[in-house]
């Protein structure tokens, strides 16, 4: 007896020291990624904050204006061909890494481009490539196509031979010219120009008809030289693919869009999010809530390494993808922790309930972060600019906060167990399950809903709902000498209480190289045409007179949308394209009529949202936070129903004689605090954004706000009696045929 003991205490011994271990550990890792690690002026180990990229809108960067020329084709439509080559230099920039780079229309004939973090002017022409002319010619020198003609370019695998090519695409009336060429020229060279310089002269092998066609290098090379063959290559042609040719005006620095304290403000609101989930954790799970928080903890501390080891930029977006990957870390925790409870309740063991409990909880684990991982490979594939650096930090996130949740949570978990403390109510608090019943208030929980979409549809109708914002509709620069230091926040408060609710305010440079001159990006309603003066901007310079002396007016011109048509259209097209794969996946795991319910479900979430900012659209405009909160809601929002459709599964065997309804409640019931608590952790982290960040922080936590609790109630309440529905009438189907057969069987 004494030996067990001896034992046992050796083995109690060894789980708290591994336990304080970690936690020392952790707390000194911490510290060094805020401080970072020196011996003497070497630096062994930068702060975390150093090794970030980040974006536009939190720290700045440069602006370049490029005026176009007009083609000599005079049937062209030159609207439409700055257009074009306002998305082709967007499209280099992502291709480049700068995804968070805006590219706009300014007055009539010239683009704006903002990209982040650079100093240097002349990186701009690196990035985008010197604006050149590209004609592809035949041996005589007669040319086939030009730049202009490629709609499409890039490196893609070969499957003949494995090496890499380069592939495009080209414009219909290009296709007949370039098909009619190849075909006299089978065996002889066509070569690629871009200005007087020959950088490519492939052989043609046969007829390249329907304007897609490949070009391939020979030889004796590896795949990777050829895949680097074809990027340069790529870039090549892509510098002389321009409708349109540019020329640049005006290279300025510009401060960050989201005004100067949005980060520290934000930094700050983040923090304290954290903490209050990881004290929540702790006081609704004891002990296996801290072993949470330490888990958090890594979690943060390796996402913030990965980013910054790996270049991703941190912008708006990014920030809804670490938000995102905390409320999932914390989610399988919560989904871990209520199935060991539950264990616990039925008289197992501790290291038996935390066995059964990994185990029962691994499936709903694995199925919603896989399911937000479709999301975001869909993103990453079809997304441009904000929704591709969305997706990088969002695939991060997930990974590994599945990593921290399945492993590390479990090892800390079972060193706490086995720390030998025999009071149950370290460990857990007594189950108590839901009362009442999903199925016979189901009639309530869709009208309530469907009036509050009724009303937003009135209220846009009328044109009193959603309120798009200058993202979407373009609007006018203005900007001014100051001469002095001022506030890019002080400013737009001061606007915001004169009735200019929409707008951006930054820093540029000066002509002494200052940053002294103020500019601002806003809807001047009656004026916006380049020289037009209004009384809207009569008040502005009114405004700005008054509170700083010696302010100078010095140009206005309209500048068009920073989300462009072609961006959303990309962002739809993902989300489409996501939940289309998100049902195939549930209908795989699940069944077919759970993985129409959870697409129900998040298009009620996604409604519910642009019903909120109608309602709301005299405090907060549609602009590109938006986008990037629609994108989070869709990550996130099917998780609860995952949990929900998991215990469905689950119930569906061990109560084989219950009504699909019976089968909702108990499962709805046995969920309840598990999804509710999933959301309320997430939610004190939007919560602390909302109260504690900078005003434009807080038009992309509210429509989160809306989406989480939107989901939350469509998980719980909609979700499954729409299941436990659709497969009531597909019983009632069957059992109608059977009736009808019965008789036929009979007579026989």
């Amino acid at each position: 007896m004494g030996r067990n003991f001896a034992v046992d205490g050796d083995m109690r011994a060894k789980n708290g020291w591994t336990l304080i271990l970690i936690v020392i550990l952790t707390v000194a890792c911490a510290v060094a990624a805020f401080t970072g690690i020196s011996s003497g002026e070497k630096k062994i180990f930068k702060p975390l904050g150093e090794d970030l990229s980040l974006g536009l809108d939190l720290r700045g960067g440069i602006y370049t204006v490029f005026r176009a020329q007009r083609s000599e084709d005079e049937d062209a439509d030159f609207d439409d061909q700055l257009k074009a080559t306002a998305e082709v230099l967007r499209a280099r920039l992502t291709d480049q890494g700068y995804t968070e780079a805006n590219v706009s229309l300014q007055g009539s004939d010239c683009i704006r481009v903002e990209i982040p973090e650079i100093s240097d002017p002349r990186q701009v022409v690196e990035l985008i490539g010197k604006p050149a002319h590209l004609t592809f010619e035949d041996p005589d020198g007669n040319v086939i196509i030009e730049g202009k003609d490629i709609v499409e370019v890039a490196p893609a695998l070969s499957q003949e031979d494995g090496l890499y090519v380069v592939r495009f695409k080209l414009s219909s009336e290009a296709a007949k010219a370039f098909s009619a060429a190849t075909a006299r020229l089978i065996g002889q060279p066509i070569s690629i120009w871009l200005d007087d310089e020959e950088i490519s002269a492939p052989r043609v092998s046969e007829r390249i008809s329907g304007g897609e066609g490949n070009i391939s290098f020979g030889g004796n090379m590896s795949t990777s030289e050829s895949y680097q063959e074809a990027r340069r290559l790529t870039t090549l042609i892509l510098s002389g693919a321009l409708p349109l040719d540019i020329e640049e005006t005006e290279t300025r620095a510009i401060s960050a869009t989201l005004g100067e304290d949005a980060l520290s403000k934000a930094l700050v609101a983040g923090i304290a999010g954290v903490a209050l989930v990881m004290l929540f954790m702790l006081l609704v799970y004891r002990l296996p809530g801290l072993m949470a928080d330490i888990a958090l903890a890594w979690y943060i501390l390796v996402l913030f390494f990965a980013l910054g080891k790996l270049g991703v930029q941190l912008t708006l977006p990014g920030i809804a993808g670490i938000l995102l990957g905390i409320g999932m870390a914390v989610d399988a925790n919560v989904i871990i922790f209520e199935r060991f409870r539950e264990e616990l309740s039925v008289g197992r063991s501790y290291e038996s309930a935390v066995k059964a409990g990994f185990k029962n909880a691994l499936g709903a684990i694995v199925d919603s972060n896989v399911t937000t991982l479709i999301a975001s490979f869909v993103l990453m594939y079809y997304g441009t600019g904000p929704i591709k650096g969305f997706s990088y930090t969002l695939c991060l996130s997930v990974v590994i906060s599945m990593l921290t949740a399945v492993f590390l949570t479990r090892f800390l978990l079972n060193r706490a167990v086995r720390l030998g403390f025999a009071d149950k109510g370290l460990y857990t608090r007594p189950v108590r399950k839901a009362k009442g019943s999903v199925m016979k208030r189901a009639r309530t929980m869709f009208i309530v809903p469907a009036v509050i979409l009724l009303v937003a549809i009135v209220m846009n109708i009328a044109g009193v709902g959603l309120a798009p914002g200058i993202d979407f509709t373009g609007g006018s620069i203005v900007e001014y000498a100051v001469g002095g230091e001022f506030a890019t926040e002080d400013v737009s408060a001061l606007l915001k209480q004169n009735g200019f609710s929409d707008s951006v305010v930054s820093r540029v440079q000066a002509e002494d190289g200052s940053m002294t001159n103020l500019q601002i990006r806003l809807k001047l309603e009656d004026g916006q045409e380049e020289g037009d003066s209004s009384d809207q901007l009569t008040l502005l310079n009114s405004l700005l007179a008054d509170t700083y002396e010696g302010i100078r007016f010095i140009s206005m011109e309209y500048a068009g949308a920073t989300s462009s048509a072609e961006l959303i259209k990309n962002a739809l097209k993902s989300i489409v394209a996501a939940l289309v794969l998100m049902l195939v996946y549930i209908a795989i795991r699940f069944d077919l009529y759970s993985g129409a319910a959870a697409l129900f479900g998040l298009c009620h979430d996604v409604l519910v949202m642009l019903a909120a900012m109608s309602f709301a659209g005299a405090l907060f405009q549609v602009n590109s936070s938006f986008i990037a909160a629609l994108l989070t809601i869709v990550g996130y929002s099917i998780n609860d129903t995952i949990i929900i459709f998991d215990r469905i599964r689950e119930n569906k065997k061990r109560l084989s004689r219950a009504s699909n309804g019976e089968i909702v409640d108990v499962s709805v019931s046995a969920s309840l605090s598990r999804t509710v608590n999933t959301s309320v952790t997430t939610l004190i982290t939007l919560l602390a954004l909302f109260i504690l960040g900078a005003a434009s922080i807080r038009e992309f936590a509210f429509p989160l706000i809306i989406g989480m609790v939107a989901g939350t109630y469509s998980s719980n309440l909609l979700s499954g009696p729409l299941w436990a529905w659709l497969m009531d009438k597909k019983e009632s189907r069957r059992q109608g045929r059977r009736a009808k057969t019965a008789p036929e069987h009979a007579d026989a």
